[in-house]
């Protein structure tokens, strides 16, 4: 074994927060997922919008029939309801009930895909908020301020400021998640925070805006919230390898075709399912940190919502060469083109189910 050879074992992974679409995506991109993850945060910005139990129960069982015959055994999805008007409380509570609803997503209107049915003031959901927290349904919000005035590099800020903070000041006992941080305001609300946490995407985690917009831009790294500079890319990245119980891996995994991502006009998203996990191993090697990769992807997100850890394990092996070549792209069924994301990483690293 050389030096750049390492194999470790960790608990099997979760993904707690990731889009699968609908239809013929839905079926290609859903095996990535069930594959690897046991659990998987669907998102519920599809067309129509998931705003009711029943609407989950079939998203769901859509899920489960494109998750393919390499699924894992105890592959879950955890559906969320989409909060805006439509949301009935009582729905919302008897889902959660079930067992057929494990949260809500906060989306600003306008804010990205399949965002137009979203709310303009979070604390306008005041009442099904607390409906939530006495429940123990947790919030999952998309933390980003639609105002045009403001510069996209700061709307996360300003969102976190103006509406996130007094809902998790006003209402303690709601356990919050902060998707897809992008921003140092991100990781301070959550560190001042304990019932908040955060998720922490492959690509915040590992680019910034030089590798979007230098040398030509690159629109298969545009996202919402937007990659943002070198020094909060560097703060996110100290802060899913510090070990800190409240960061936990979430891929917002996105995917778009090749038609929507080389248009006039960019569809926010990174289709990074296939490889993510190999993306954050990589970085993790790469900061000396890989004792701390469990806790990342496999126990954090677990703890903060209240899950069992995995019992099941996989094994990561990095290769001390790069010769194989993963492929960089992905086609549905009726020939769509979806790019990947990370394929530099899949290069190195490889992983296996060992129990």
């Amino acid at each position: 074994m050389t030096d750049d050879t390492v194999t470790l074992e960790i608990a099997a992974p979760d993904d707690w927060h990731v889009h699968l679409r609908d239809d013929e995506m839905l079926s290609a991109v859903t095996p990535y997922t069930a594959n690897v993850f046991r659990h998987a945060v669907v998102m519920p910005n599809i067309t129509p919008p998931v705003t009711s139990t029943q609407a989950a129960a079939a998203y769901r069982a859509r899920v489960l029939s494109a998750a393919g015959p390499d699924a894992r055994h105890d592959f879950t999805p955890m559906m969320v309801l989409y909060l805006n008007e439509q949301i009935v409380v009582d729905d919302l509570l008897a889902g959660a009930a079930d067992g057929v609803v494990f949260g809500a997503k906060y989306y600003p209107a306008g804010a990205t895909t399949n965002s137009a049915a979203g709310g303009n003031d979070l604390l306008a959901f005041r009442p099904v908020l607390e409906a939530m927290a006495g429940a123990g349904i947790p919030l999952l919000v998309h933390a980003e301020s639609t105002d045009p005035s403001l510069d996209i590099f700061d709307r996360e800020a300003d969102f976190i400021e103006k509406q996130l903070l007094p809902v998790v000041e006003q209402i303690p006992e709601l356990r919050v998640t902060v998707e897809h941080i992008s921003t140092r305001a991100g990781l301070d609300i959550v560190k001042d925070h304990p019932q908040v946490g955060g998720s922490i995407t492959p690509h915040h985690l590992t680019c910034d805006r030089s590798d979007l917009l230098a040398n030509g831009m690159r629109p298969h790294l545009y996202c919402k919230p937007v990659i943002n500079s070198r020094e909060e890319r560097m703060a996110i990245a100290e802060a899913a390898t510090s070990g800190n119980p409240s960061f936990f891996f979430g891929t917002d995994s996105a995917p778009h075709p090749l038609s929507k991502k080389e248009a006039e006009k960019v569809a926010a998203g990174i289709f990074n399912a296939p490889y993510a996990l190999e993306v954050v191993a990589e970085l993790f090697f790469e900061l000396g940190c890989l004792d701390r990769l469990e806790g990342f992807v496999s126990h954090h997100g677990a703890d903060h919502y209240g899950v069992e850890r995995s019992p099941a394990k996989i094994r990561l092996t990095r290769r001390a060469d790069t010769e194989i070549d993963p492929p960089e792209a992905m086609f549905t069924a009726d020939g769509t083109e979806v790019r990947i994301f990370g394929a530099d990483a899949a290069r190195r690293w490889a992983w296996e189910a060992v129990s």
